[in-house]
């Protein structure tokens, strides 16, 4: 990671914490918008989320959709995570994030949401009703060496092959690597709660081998018009693999086994790219 953007990334907690202390906790306000003593007429709230999954092609979703001629995104600004880091704000703060966006599809591009629990996710339903969900699926392997690559190496400035064998290890027992990788328990909990209708699903391989299409299937599941000019759009960027440096054998069959059984239920339920995961 560069000083820039680990000066951005320092900025940006900071900013959190600063919001924190500033303004007043909404949890009571949210239960009156849970048990309907509190209408969200009036507030323009996001059209669509993206939930996941983290290092699964969620920068180049936002990035593309930037270019559509009707989506407006908040500027500076792509997770705002008002459902996870940001849950302290009130729905109409949430609101104001999209308040120009007018008669412009909007939404909320945040990885973390994917690993959320039930509870909150009943939350996003009732505040939300109508709200479409965009989930990009990456084999949980590489998902997991670019996540540990991300933590590890690039945000500490270190050189993969500098750091330890038992840091990636341990990076890859963690908790926080396992609920992002855990894609069988992430569709069941939001399958849970909203209809299968509300969710899209695609895949990270398939952004590179049918980026337009992967998009226009997006963009059909969102409501959005498709008879855009196409040559505007940067979808056929190669986006970053996440790779920076090659998955070593005893890594990779170590996650190899540890994802054995994710892999086999997601390719056993969904079929596809994730069919080649096996």
């Amino acid at each position: 990671m560069t000083t820039v953007r680990k000066t951005e990334k320092i900025a940006n907690a900071a900013k959190l914490a600063s919001e924190w202390l500033r303004r007043p906790h909404a949890l009571p306000e949210k239960w009156l918008y849970s048990l309907g003593l509190r209408s969200t007429a009036g507030l323009r709230l996001p059209d669509f989320l993206g939930i996941g999954a983290q290092k699964a092609g969620t920068t180049w979703l936002h990035q593309n959709l930037q270019h559509h001629p009707d989506f407006y995104f908040p500027p500076h600004i792509k997770e705002i995570r008002f459902f996870d880091a940001r849950f302290y704000m009130s729905p109409a703060q949430y609101a104001e994030f999209f308040a120009p966006a007018g008669d412009h599809f909007t939404g909320d591009i945040t990885p973390g949401y994917g690993a959320l629990g039930v509870s909150r996710i009943r939350f996003i339903r009732k505040l939300l009703p109508d709200v479409k969900l965009v989930l990009i699926l990456r084999n949980p392997i590489d998902r997991a060496w670019s996540h540990a690559v991300m933590d590890l190496a690039d945000t500490k400035q270190r050189r993969v092959e500098d750091v330890p064998e038992w840091e990636f290890f341990a990076h890859f027992a963690s908790p926080s690597a396992r609920r992002n990788g855990s894609y069988v328990s992430i569709l069941d909990r939001w399958l849970s709660v909203f209809p299968a209708s509300a969710l899209h699903v695609v895949f990270f391989e398939s952004i590179r081998e049918r980026p337009r299409e992967l998009l226009t299937g997006i963009l059909e599941h969102i409501g959005a018009r498709t008879d855009v000019d196409w040559s505007t759009f940067p979808y056929s960027d190669q986006i970053k693999p996440g790779l920076s440096a090659p998955l070593p054998d005893a890594f990779r069959e170590h996650l190899r086994a540890l994802y054995a059984d994710e892999i086999r239920g997601v390719a056993d339920r969904l079929g596809g790219p994730a069919e080649a995961w096996r």
